[in-house]
């Protein structure tokens, strides 16, 4: 396999990511939410991943303004409509790889077990973690139609 091909300093950097400024609390101008280096030699591609919540989150000056705002995991999660979530996931997949991203940092999973938390209109299982697995699988195959990666996440 691959990683067995791998010098120690491929494996790390592969695992760390470059280009992050933790001081400026994000990527530096021309990178994104996730960077890693390509090793050609193995045939691996950088991976340039970008987080999803609502659609693409600029990180660059002058971004701001170019991206669409798609309704919230939640809202989506609402309709109980596995075509309509893959038909969305798709839809946000290709304004993804348009803006240059190969993997997408989503969808957020959670299932809620507090009203409280700020952050449930993030997540696509909303109080079901039936309908969310239903919808979870709709939303990454839509997304990964297109080329793109989908990495489930917060669960």
């Amino acid at each position: 396999a691959a990683v067995a091909k791998m010098t120690p300093k491929e494996r790390d950097a592969l695992l760390s990511g470059v280009h992050f400024d933790m001081l400026r609390g994000g990527p530096l101008p021309g990178y994104y939410t996730g960077t890693t280096e390509a090793i050609p030699r193995l045939g691996i591609p950088a991976l340039k991943m970008a987080d999803a919540a609502n659609g693409f989150r600029p990180t660059d000056p002058g971004e701001d303004g170019s991206t669409t705002c798609w309704p919230s995991m939640l809202a989506l999660a609402s309709t109980w409509d596995e075509g309509l979530v893959a038909e969305v996931a798709g839809a946000i997949g290709e304004e993804f790889r348009g803006k240059g991203a190969n993997v997408i940092l989503g969808p957020s999973i959670n299932v809620h077990r507090s009203p409280a938390n700020g952050r449930n209109f993030e997540y696509l299982s909303g109080e079901d973690p039936h309908l969310g697995a239903r919808l979870t699988r709709s939303y990454i195959e839509g997304a990964q139609c297109g080329g793109l990666m989908a990495v489930a996440k917060h669960f």
